[in-house]
Parts: structure tokens; C-alpha cells; sequence
């Protein structure tokens, strides 16, 4: 009996032994001291890979290679469509400057053409005084004489500052008498030409706001 109590005493400390190591290596594991998958194989998760063959090595190269021309194709095609987004957006700013530039070219020519009439319109104002002035001081028969060769536009204009100038000065205007003196037709086509330059000249006439009587 003694002889049977000394052999189950064995197998209990055994267990007591295996379970305290058991649960020191889980310990030791727990604390990344030691890594029981890389010692017992079959703790691990996952069963171990075995080494792949150069065949089906190449062939996971070829198809990680595909996939980066798969890649860059499609990067290629993205850098295409922003360049023809870019040339379309290029070409309309061309345009808009193309039309900016015209624009400008526009109004500097009108700009220059507005001061070539200026120009033109203060030299035939300083010409137009000038003949006013030379008529005036000259007999009425040389005068008369003068103006004959002259255009309806020119005769009215010096005409009109002739009586502009006679205003001014208080003196009496000798152009009627000049009038008088051209053949009947243009005496009367020249009358008539100036009172509507003179008219044209008039500034209009301020509208009344006060209501009228009844």
C-alpha cells in the first residue's frame, strides 16, 4: 500500500512539475521573452508556409509587374487627359487674348482718329477765324470776289463767325451786305444754311415743370 502511495505521489508532482512549467513558458511567451510559435510549430496560428518553387516565383513577379503597367497605364491616361483639359483651357485663353488685344488696338485707333478730327476741327476753326477776320477788314466788293470760289459749308462757316466776331465787338455785321451781293439762288441757299448752323449752335430749351394755369 505504501508502495502504490509513493508511485501516485510521482505522477502528482509530475503534473504539478509539467503544469508549472506549462504555465511559466505561456508566462514567458505572454511577456515576449520567448516566442513558443518559432519553438512548437504547431502553436502557431497559422500553418508554415512551405517555399515556393522558382515557377510560381516568377510568376507572382509577372503578375506584380502586370499590375504596375495596369498602374502606370492608367496614370498615363490621366497625365493625357489633363494635358488636352490644359491645351483646350490654353487655346481659349489664346482666344479671349487674341479678342482682349483686338479690342485694345480698337479703341487706341479710334483714341488717334478722335484726335486726327480734333486736330483737323481746330485747325479749320483757327483757318475759319482767320478768313472771318481778313474778310471783315477787306472792301465788301473783294470780299464778294473771294468767297465766290468758296463752298457752301466754307461761305457759312466764315459767314457765321463773321457775325460771332461783329456780336462780340458791338459792331454792325457787314454780312448781309456780302450776302446781298451773291447771285440770288446762293444769296438764298446760303441764308438758309446759316440760320440752321445757328440753330444747330443754340442750345435747346429748358422744359418747364410748373403746371399750367387753367
Amino acid at each position: 500500500m505504501s508502495r502504490f502511495s509513493a508511485k501516485v505521489r510521482i505522477v502528482y508532482l509530475t503534473l504539478v512539475i509539467l503544469f508549472t512549467g506549462g504555465v511559466f513558458l505561456y508566462l514567458l511567451d505572454t511577456w515576449g521573452v520567448i516566442r513558443l510559435e518559432e519553438k512548437l510549430p504547431f502553436l502557431a496560428s497559422d500553418p508554415p508556409r512551405t517555399p515556393l518553387s522558382e515557377d510560381s516565383q516568377t510568376l507572382l513577379e509577372k503578375e506584380a509587374l502586370e499590375k504596375q503597367e495596369e498602374k502606370l497605364k492608367e496614370k498615363e491616361l490621366e497625365l493625357q487627359e489633363m494635358q488636352e483639359r490644359l491645351q483646350t483651357r490654353q487655346e481659349a485663353l489664346q482666344q479671349e487674348q487674341q479678342k482682349l488685344d483686338e479690342a485694345r488696338e480698337g479703341l487706341k485707333e479710334a483714341r488717334k482718329q478722335l484726335e486726327r478730327e480734333s486736330e483737323a476741327r481746330q485747325t479749320r476753326d483757327e483757318k475759319i477765324q482767320q478768313m472771318a477776320q481778313r474778310l471783315g477788314a477787306m472792301p465788301p466788293d473783294d470780299a464778294v470776289a473771294i468767297v465766290r470760289g468758296w463752298s457752301n459749308v466754307d461761305v457759312v462757316d466764315v459767314f457765321v463767325q463773321m457775325e460771332r466776331n461783329a456780336e462780340e465787338a458791338g459792331e454792325q455785321s457787314i454780312v448781309p451786305f456780302l450776302i446781298t451781293k451773291l447771285p440770288r439762288e446762293r444769296a438764298s441757299l446760303i441764308t438758309t444754311l446759316m440760320m440752321d448752323a445757328v440753330a444747330e449752335r443754340m442750345p435747346a430749351p429748358e422744359s418747364s415743370t410748373e403746371p399750367t394755369s387753367p
